[in-house]
This record gives structure tokens, C-alpha cells and sequence, in this order.
């Protein structure tokens, strides 16, 4: 594993200046993306969709700057409406003028999703794009509500998520599946919040991105979320310590996984190597990281909020970190603000994010340099 230098993330200007791609900056900014869309809307033509009568079924077609945005567009509006994340090159042979599709696209040059656009069309689907309105992707949209997203060219593609995520989000509440449009100020102040608490002149330790960071540094975190929504901050922040941060991670969902990641954190001591030199070859062990609001996760809360706040997802992250305890394990939280799920996610989403670029730089690993496979279309 790649040497993690602590010194780094207290030293703000040899941050800045290792963040050549300027993806803290840039994360900085997501409050900012949310507010223009909302600042766009009627740009975005809206109206259109409030129109349509509420789809039988939403497919959601993403490109890579948006990962698991079907997976919290189900966890919001699945109670009325299924949501699909759909990957193949054509629809499928069953979804027709009651259904919806909802494309996002960076660039929109995604061949795939020009031509799913271009087939929902073709299908009368009910259909939203977020792409630059130039783009193949855009022009297979035609007269279909179209949010355009050129501005966004000069930003690294890492820290896109929430510009694309909120005219999708904005669509859902159009077509009356989920009350989303009336949360995305509230999501935007909570960006802006995880932003500065998290700069590059935070301390190093006491800024929760850093010092989650540093916790991380030598161990595979594990990290489980309470709830829907929770489970969608986990794996966002499990996939932004793989891709950013170069490091091996996995979700978790909770009370479900709870068995599985328990067998884990309960065996972990005895599959070491008894042959392994302690000082030349340590030991990288699991690291529990539970996302939730507050340090009683044995006490059932009354909130009417179901994201993350329900009894057995807060016994089984008791229990985990019970576990975790008594086999020497760390663990870590990330703490969210007493608000709606699509509010607390941000926060914890945005966490994520912070805390695997902080992992980036302090290993000398360059947060936006393209991966394998991450190819021009």
C-alpha cells in the first residue's frame, strides 16, 4: 500500500498545490451546481413533465460522472413508481408511452445513451436529458425537456455528481413521484456546510474529511449505511475510495448486511499471517465506518425520517460496533444533520468525497487523473 504522509493534510498550501486537477475546489462547488439548476428550472421545461401522468416505470441511463444516482432515485421514489437503472445498448421490449426514461450525461457524447434517448422517442416515452444541449445525447432528446449542462466543460468529471443529480432529482418531483424539488435549497446549504468544514485549512485533526482520511489510510474500511439513502452514501463513498482514492473498500447496507459484514469484522484478527513480519509487513485490518446522526445507534429514535433512522438499522450498528470493539477494530462515523434523507445524504455523499481525495493526495495519488478504462466516447 502506497505510503500515507499525515504531515500533507495539515499543510494546506502543499495541498493545494498536490491537487493539480483542483478537485477540492471543485467539490467545493456542488452547493453552487445544485442552486443554478434550481435557478434554471424553467429553462429546463419542467412544465412539460407535470403534465404527463405519473409513468408506471423510470428508467435511469447515467454515464460515470453519476454513479448510483438510480440507486437514490429509487430509494426516494420507489414507493410510487419502480426505478430502474438500465445499462444495455436498447430498452427493454415492454416500456412504451407510460413509462419514463431520465438520461444524464457530462459531455453527452455517450453513444449508448443517444441511443436510448433516441428509442424512448421513438417509443413516446416520457423523457428528461441533462447534457450540453449541443450534444448527440441532447439532440436525440428533440423536443423533450432538455437541462443543459455545457458550463460544467471545465470541471473535473469527479466532482459533476450533484450537477447532474439535481435536474434528475427536479424531473422526479415533476412527475410526482417524489416531494424533491422543495429540499434542493436545503441540500445546497448542506453542501456548502460539508464544504467548509472540510477545506483544505481544516485541521487535520479535527476536520471529519481529513481525519477520516488518516483513519482509513491503513485499513479496509467497511462501510455501512442505515437506511435507503444511507446505503447510497456508503456505496457513492465506497466507490469514491476505490476510484479517487486508490484503496480496496465495500458497502454495506443495514439491518441486511448485518450478518455478513459481522462474520467479517469477527474473523478478521484470526486470518492474519502468524509468519508475517509486524514491523515490515502490518497488518490491514477492517475499519467499520457506520453513517447515521448521532452516537446512540442502540436507542430507537422518533424522527419521520426513514433514511436513516430506523430501530433495526440502529441495533445492527450498535451491534457491529459492539463486535468491532472487542476485536481491537477501529471505527469511524459520519455524522448527519437532523433533516430529510436527500439532505442527509448530501452530507454524507459530500463526506465521501472530501475524505477519499484527502486519501488520494496524502498517498501522492493524483485525485483526477483518468483510471483504466476511463476513455473518451
Amino acid at each position: 500500500m502506497t505510503a500515507f504522509s499525515h504531515e500533507l493534510l495539515d499543510d494546506p498550501q502543499a495541498l493545494v498545490a498536490a491537487d493539480r486537477g483542483g478537485l477540492l475546489r471543485a467539490l467545493a462547488g456542488a452547493g453552487a451546481q445544485v442552486r443554478r439548476s434550481v435557478e434554471t428550472a424553467a429553462e429546463f421545461g419542467l412544465d412539460r413533465l407535470r403534465d404527463s401522468p405519473t409513468p408506471r416505470a423510470v428508467l435511469v441511463a447515467a454515464d460515470a460522472a453519476a454513479p448510483y444516482l438510480s440507486n437514490l432515485l429509487a430509494a426516494l421514489a420507489s414507493a410510487n413508481a419502480p426505478v430502474i437503472d438500465w445499462r444495455d445498448p436498447t430498452l427493454p421490449r415492454w416500456v412504451g408511452p407510460a413509462d419514463a426514461l431520465l438520461a444524464v450525461s457530462a459531455d453527452g457524447r455517450h453513444p449508448r445513451l443517444a441511443e436510448l434517448v433516441a428509442q424512448a422517442d421513438r417509443r413516446g416515452m416520457v423523457i428528461a436529458v441533462a447534457a450540453p444541449v449541443r450534444s448527440p445525447v441532447a439532440a436525440a432528446a428533440g423536443r423533450h425537456p432538455v437541462a443543459d449542462v455545457s458550463h460544467l466543460d471545465p470541471i473535473p468529471p469527479r466532482a459533476l455528481w450533484w450537477a447532474l443529480a439535481t435536474p434528475a432529482l427536479q424531473a422526479l418531483d415533476a412527475l410526482g413521484l417524489a416531494p424533491t424539488a422543495e429540499l434542493l435549497d436545503q441540500v445546497a446549504d448542506s453542501l456548502d456546510q460539508v464544504a467548509e468544514t472540510d477545506r483544505p485549512d481544516s485541521s487535520a485533526y479535527t476536520g471529519p474529511a481529513k481525519l477520516l482520511a488518516a483513519e482509513l489510510a491503513e485499513s479496509v474500511p467497511v462501510i455501512a449505511g442505515i437506511g435507503q439513502t444511507a446505503t447510497v452514501a456508503a456505496r457513492r463513498f465506497a466507490g469514491a475510495v476505490q476510484l479517487i482514492g486508490g484503496s480496496t473498500a465495500m458497502a454495506a447496507a443495514l439491518p441486511d448486511d448485518v450478518a455478513r459484514i459481522g462474520s467479517l469484522l469477527e474473523f478478521a484478527a484470526t486470518e492474519a499471517d502468524f509468519f508475517a513480519d509486524r514491523v515490515s509487513e502490518p497488518a490491514i485490518r477492517p475499519r467499520l465506518v457506520l453513517i447515521g446522526d448521532d452516537d446512540r445507534f442502540g436507542e430507537p429514535q422518533q424522527s419521520p425520517w426513514d433514511g436513516l433512522g430506523d430501530d433495526a438499522g440502529r441495533r445492527a450498528a450498535s451491534a457491529l460496533a459492539g463486535l468491532a470493539a472487542s476485536r481491537s477494530i477501529g471505527s469511524s462515523r459520519i455524522l448527519v444533520p437532523d433533516a430529510p434523507p436527500l439532505v442527509r445524504f448530501a452530507a454524507a455523499s459530500a463526506t465521501g468525497d472530501f475524505a477519499a481525495t484527502y486519501l488520494a493526495l496524502a498517498r501522492g495519488i493524483d485525485p483526477c487523473a483518468p483510471r483504466l478504462g476511463e476513455l473518451p466516447h
